[in-house]
């Protein structure tokens, strides 16, 4: 394990100021269609400067806004949304990214949460009206619907990744998680724990955004749409393990990998609070030095998969902690803010970078795998930001 010294607040106060002048480094605008590269209305954050250079991820895309919006930035997070909202417009989807290439399938459904945090900046209800309106396109047609070669809506109302490709890979990419050993080699019989905890939070959202626009015959269907799916994803319970799990329904069985997609259910608030306490007894199967790892340590495939142990990702951290402060375990939450953030600042002291993941059980950045490790890094930059945001007493008692 790499040896840290004691983070000071200097230190913190210091690589905030550089994520604050580094967002005009990872900002890119495009407006038309050049070779594969689909263009945007609107200016965007990209992940890295090199690799996923004039990228826009989706859902990236809301971990960058939490960034965003702590550092005041919130013309180019709104902008980033709206981006997205082009994209269902034009293409009846949104991609994973704004590549032609990209068109076969998307990633996690985030944008409730990104209307609901735009919102919180501006109070725009006009705007959170149209948004709102292309999010619930977007659930029934594409997370809700049976397609030729896209059918995501599965077994007892719950869905699963597929995309065009109708893979293992293709399940992966479109999961985010491209690759790990959670799915295993029944990717595509598998309703992840995390995907329908999203769309949970879609429903739950719903009924917010309802509520806040005076409609409450939407309201209540979306709360009995809610109800609904939180039975039906009972089957993912493990009442003796005390966690979430993916469900394969061809075996009709939990599988009994764990990952952090089991904490997603504390992030959208599905899980009881029972269940709550039970998941946060487990926290230390994942916990490490730097923060939490993607997955058990144990039973991986080789070679091994970058969103695998011991790499950790900022994304991930952040549904954890959240997930924990939606249940009152804000300890524990800082707990994991802090090791991530004292690694991140360690790290950038040594090498003058952030980076797109860790490796947490040795607190130094993570090895290449599929492709080159990538500095800048968008959402592991706005999460940072956001923690000190979330906990402003990390710079007060380090």
């Amino acid at each position: 394990m790499a040896k840290l010294q004691k983070v000071k607040i200097g230190d913190y106060r210091a690589a905030l100021q550089y994520l604050e002048a580094y967002w005009r480094k990872l900002t890119f605008y495009q407006p038309r269609d050049r070779g594969l590269r689909i263009g945007l209305p609107n200016r965007f954050v990209a992940p890295s400067q090199d690799y996923f250079s004039g990228d826009q991820f989706y859902w990236d895309t809301y971990f960058i806004i939490l960034g965003l919006l702590s550092n005041r930035k919130v013309k180019l997070a709104q902008g980033m949304v709206d981006n997205l909202v082009y994209f269902y417009r034009r293409f009846g989807m949104i991609p994973a990214r704004n590549r032609f290439t990209n068109l076969v399938g998307s990633q996690p459904p985030f944008l409730t949460s990104m209307a609901l945090e735009i919102f919180g900046a501006t109070g725009d209800k006009k705007w959170l009206k149209g948004v709102a309106a292309v999010a619930e396109a977007e659930y029934r047609s594409y997370w809700l619907g049976r397609p030729a070669r896209r059918e995501h809506l599965v077994y007892r109302g719950l869905s699963r990744y597929c995309s065009h490709v109708a893979t293992s890979l293709g399940v992966q990419y479109e999961s985010g998680w491209d690759f790990t050993s959670r799915f295993g080699d029944d990717a595509l019989y598998v309703l992840p724990v995390d995907l329908n905890a999203c769309l949970y939070k879609y429903e739950k959202d719903f009924v917010a955004i309802n509520s806040v626009l005076g409609r409450p015959r939407e309201k209540a269907r979306w709360a009995r749409a809610a109800s609904g799916r939180k039975q039906r994803m009972q089957l993912m319970w493990d009442e003796r393990k005390g966690f979430f799990f993916d469900y394969n329904y061809a075996r009709r069985r939990r599988n009994s990998f764990w990952s952090l997609a089991g904490y997603y259910p504390l992030w959208a608030k599905l899980a009881t609070p029972e269940q709550a306490k039970l998941c946060v007894k487990n926290l230390p199967r994942f916990l490490c030095p730097g923060g939490l790892a993607a997955t058990q340590k144990t039973g991986l495939s080789y070679p091994p998969r970058q969103w695998d142990y011991p790499n950790g990702w900022a994304c991930l951290q952040w549904i954890v902690i959240q997930g924990l402060l939606n249940y009152g375990y804000r300890e524990e939450a800082l707990d994991i803010a802090r090791k991530w953030i004292d690694m991140n600042t360690k790290v950038f002291e040594r090498t003058g970078k952030f980076w797109e993941r860790y490796d947490v059980a040795r607190r130094r950045e993570g090895a290449s795998e599929r492709y080159s490790i990538q500095t800048g890094f968008g959402w592991t930059n706005a999460v940072y930001v956001r923690l000190f945001a979330e906990f402003p007493e990390l710079l007060q008692n380090p």
